[in-house]
C-alpha cells in the first residue's frame, strides 16, 4: 500500500484551494450573470469550461499521488495542466464578463491571460514531448531554446495588445471583438505544435504505437479546433477537448506501465533499500576521539546507482576512509557496491596499505566479473596522532583540501585505473599530513555534474565557491552548503546520479 507523504497532502490542499476556489468564482459569476442573459452557444462553453475544470483538478491531485511518475516528466505535464486549467477559467469568466461595460478593464486583463494560456501550454507541451521522448539531441536542444524564446516574445505581444490593440478588442459597451491580426496571435502554438509533431514522427521506432497515436493527438487538437474556431466566433471548447486528451495521455502514457514495469520499479526500490541501509549513518562518528570530527550524506538518484562512501577504525590510531562509484544501476551496481566495500574494509583490518589493499580487491573483483562492472575509489589511511596519510585515487573525482586558515582548493594528480578494470594494477599512493584545522572533502561525479535544465553542471567552480561559504563550519555545515547550493542551482531538475560527500576535519592530538 502507498500512503502518502507530508509534502503530497501539501500539494493536494493548496491544489484544492487553488483549484476549487475558481470552479465556484465561476459557477458564483454565473448565478450573478443569470442564464436568461446568456446566448445558448456561451452556455455551453461555460459548461464545457467548468467540466474541464472539474477534469483538471481530479488529474492533477491523481497526478499529485501517483508514485509512479517523478522528475521532469511530471513537472512539466503538472504545468500542462495548469496552463490549460487557467485557459478554461479564463475562457468561462470571459463569458460571463463580455458585454459588462462596467467590467471593461476585466475582461481586457481576463481575455490577456486567456490569450496568454495557449502559447504556454503549447511550450509546456514541447519540453513534456521532449523529456518524455528522452531526446538529447543538439537540433532538439537548440529548438527547445527558440520555443522558450518565442514564448516570451510572444507572451510581450499579447501585453502589448492591451495598448495596441491588434488582436482584440473590447469597446466601451464591453463588448470583445477579434481584431484583423488574431490569427497570428496564435503563430507560436502551431509552430510548437508542428515542431513536437517533426521529433515525435523522427523517434517514432522508439515508441508504440498508443504512445505516437496519443502525443500526435494533443499536437493535432489544438490545430484543428483553432482552425474551426477561427471561422466560427462564440464557439470556444478547444481547452475542454484538450483536457480530454491530456486525460488520455496520463492514462496511456503513464498507468499503462506493464509488467516490464512495475518488475523495474521493485528492483529499484530493493536497490535503494540495499544502498540506504549499508551505509554508517551514527554522527558523530565516535565521540569521545578528539582527533577529528567527520560527516558524510548520500542522497540516491531516482535510478540508483552504486555510490558510497565508508568510514572505520583500521586500529586505534588510524582511520581508514571510502567514497566510490560503481557503474551501472539498479540491483547490479548495489551489489557490486556492497561486495567492494566489505572487501576494502577487509583488506585495511588485515593490515594491507592503501595500494594493496585495492590491489586484492582488484583481482577479487575481476574474478567472475560478468558484468564488466567497475569501481572509481578514493581511499586513504590516516594516523590520528600525528595527522599522516596515505591515499590511493583510482580513477575517482579529485579530492579538496583545505589548509588551516586558507581556503579549499582541488587536490589534482594522475589517477590510477579505476578498480576492475585490469589485471595486475599497479596502484599509486599519495602522502600527505594534516595539520591541526585542515580539511578534507571528497565527493562523487553526481556533486560536478549535478544538471540544471538548460543543461549546465554544477562543476567544480560553484562546488569551491560552497566549500568556501564558511571555511571554520563543522563537516556537517560544510556537507549542506554544498548540498544547499546544488539544490538551489538545479531547481528542481531531474536528479540522474547518486550525490555523495564526505568531510573529516583534522583536530590533532592535544
Amino acid at each position: 500500500m502507498h500512503f502518502i507523504s507530508k509534502q503530497q497532502m501539501k500539494w493536494v490542499m493548496a491544489t484544492s484551494v487553488v483549484y476549487l476556489s475558481l470552479i465556484v468564482t465561476c459557477a458564483v459569476l454565473l448565478a450573478v450573470k443569470g442564464l436568461d442573459r446568456l446566448e445558448p452557444v456561451y452556455i455551453l462553453n461555460i459548461g464545457v469550461d467548468l467540466s474541464g475544470m472539474s477534469m483538471a483538478y481530479v488529474l492533477f491531485i491523481c497526478c499529485i499521488m501517483d508514485v509512479q511518475k517523478t522528475g521532469s516528466n511530471l513537472k512539466y505535464f503538472l504545468y500542462l495542466i495548469n496552463a490549460v486549467y487557467f485557459g478554461l477559467f479564463t475562457d468561462a469568466c470571459a463569458w460571463l464578463v463580455n458585454f459588462e461595460p462596467s467590467l471593461r478593464i476585466l475582461n481586457i486583463l481576463d481575455n490577456t491571460l486567456y490569450y496568454m494560456c495557449a502559447p504556454v501550454a503549447a511550450c509546456f507541451f514541447w519540453l513534456y514531448t521532449m523529456t518524455y521522448l528522452r531526446i538529447d539531441r543538439r537540433i532538439v536542444k537548440m529548438l527547445g531554446r527558440i520555443v522558450q524564446v518565442g514564448l516570451v516574445i510572444t507572451l510581450i505581444l499579447i501585453v502589448l495588445n492591451i495598448f495596441g490593440g491588434f488582436y482584440f478588442t473590447v469597446d466601451e459597451a464591453g463588448v470583445y471583438s477579434r481584431e484583423k491580426y488574431y490569427i497570428i496571435s496564435t503563430f507560436y502554438g502551431f509552430l510548437t505544435m508542428l515542431s513536437a509533431l517533426v521529433a515525435i514522427y523522427a523517434e517514432r521506432k522508439q515508441l508504440e504505437r498508443y504512445q505516437i497515436i496519443t502525443l500526435f493527438s494533443y499536437a493535432i487538437a489544438p490545430i484543428a479546433l483553432s482552425v474551426i474556431t477561427v471561422m466560427v466566433y462564440g464557439l470556444s471548447i478547444s481547452y475542454g477537448v484538450i483536457m480530454l486528451v491530456l486525460l488520455l495521455m496520463y492514462c496511456l502514457l503513464n498507468v499503462s506501465q506493464g509488467r516490464e514495469k512495475a518488475v523495474a520499479d521493485r528492483d529499484l526500490a530493493l536497490a535503494a533499500n540495499i544502498q540506504a541501509h549499508i551505509l554508517p549513518k551514527e554522527f558523530p562518528y565516535l565521540p569521545e576521539r578528539q582527533e577529528f570530527d567527520l560527516h558524510a550524506s548520500m542522497k540516491p538518484a531516482k535510478e540508483v546507482g552504486g555510490d558510497f562512501y565508508d568510514f572505520f577504525m583500521v586500529d586505534d590510531d588510524h582511520i581508514g576512509l571510502v567514497i566510490a562509484d560503481v557503474s551501472g544501476k539498479g540491483v547490479p551496481a548495489s551489489l557490486f557496491m556492497m561486495a567492494a566495500k566489505g572487501l576494502i574494509k577487509n583488506r585495511l583490518r588485515d593490515g594491507d596499505s592503501p595500494k594493496e589493499a585495492l590491489s586484492n580487491v582488484n583481482e577479487q573483483l575481476l574474478d567472475g566479473n560478468g558484468a564488466e562492472m567497475f569501481v572509481t575509489v578514493w581511499l586513504a589511511v590516516i594516523e590520528l596522532s600525528t595527522g599522516h596519510g596515505v591515499a590511493v585515487n583510482a580513477g575517482h573525482e579529485h579530492p579538496a583540501y583545505l589548509r588551516a586558515g586558507s581556503e579549499f582548493v582541488l587536490i589534482q594528480y594522475k589517477h590510477s585505473p579505476a578498480v576492475a578494470t585490469l589485471d595486475n594494477i599497479e596502484f599509486r599512493e599519495r602522502e600527505f599530513d594534516m595539520r591541526p584545522g585542515d580539511v578534507l572533502f571528497v565527493y562523487t561525479d553526481g556533486v560536478v555534474e549535478a544538471t540544471n535544465d538548460y543543461d549546465q553542471l554544477f562543476g567544480t567552480e560553484r562546488m569551491l565557491d560552497a566549500l568556501n561559504k564558511d571555511i571554520d563550519a563543522a563537516p556537517e555545515t560544510i556537507i549542506s552548503n554544498v548540498m544547499d547550493s546544488i539544490t538551489s542551482f538545479v531547481r528542481g531538475a531531474e536528479q540522474f546520479d547518486d550525490i555523495t560527500m564526505l568531510c573529516l576535519k583534522y583536530h590533532g592530538k592535544d
